[in-house]
């Protein structure tokens, strides 16, 4: 019985440790989007904007402290433009180009402190994962429709305050991707900044 206790508050202290080294982020900004090998006539917006969620751990702890994580991110881009079209009813008519990205990443980074809880803190990380693909892209007479994956790898930075149980901050971050983009082509980089907010649970 004696044992049996022994194991089970064991149990308890380890999971009480995994929540107080768990963390949420919640993020959004400004994201710029580029492919190669893109289809002439082709056009889409290369300015949106992202929001991304991440959960991590602390698996290590310092003096060279590893958060392990997954996170999810989608970003939306639109775009119009008028053309001239002497079959349309009206002399001019409206194209429309709506893209957006879903990022399912595995994430590790490595948080430098400045201090032991509360300051200035520096968290540089490196994603990899699936990117989905989708977009509706209007010609005179048709719509393109598209849905694709591709392998996407994203190095990132984040600089933040902690406050204790939650922090603010700033993050960057550049994604290379290789696969199924449609006719925009086969190869695609994006490029983020934003602010984000973590709390620890």
């Amino acid at each position: 019985m004696r044992k049996l206790i022994t194991v089970l508050i064991v149990v308890l202290t380890a999971g009480v440790c995994r929540a107080q080294n768990a963390a949420w982020t919640v993020s959004a900004g400004y994201s710029n989007f580029n492919v190669a090998h893109q289809t002439q006539g082709v056009f889409y917006s290369k300015d949106g904007g992202y929001v991304d969620g991440d959960v991590s751990w602390l698996v290590t702890p310092p003096p060279v402290p590893i958060l392990l994580g997954a996170g999810i991110s989608v970003s939306g881009f639109h775009e119009s433009e008028d053309i001239f079209t002497p079959q349309a009813f009206f002399s001019d008519e409206r194209l429309d180009s709506d893209l957006s990205l879903v990022s399912l990443e595995g994430r590790i980074g490595i948080p430098i402190q400045f201090r032991h809880a509360r300051g200035w803190f520096i968290v540089p990380r490196f994603g990899a994962g699936l990117l989905i693909d989708d977009y509706a892209i209007d010609h005179v007479f048709t719509t393109d429709y598209h849905t694709g994956a591709a392998f996407e790898i994203r190095p990132s930075i984040q600089i933040g305050y902690s406050f204790g149980s939650w922090s603010l901050g700033a993050e960057a971050s550049y994604m290379a991707a290789w696969g199924d983009f449609g006719r925009l082509g086969d190869t695609a980089q994006e490029i983020r900044g934003g602010i984000f907010a973590r709390f620890k649970f």
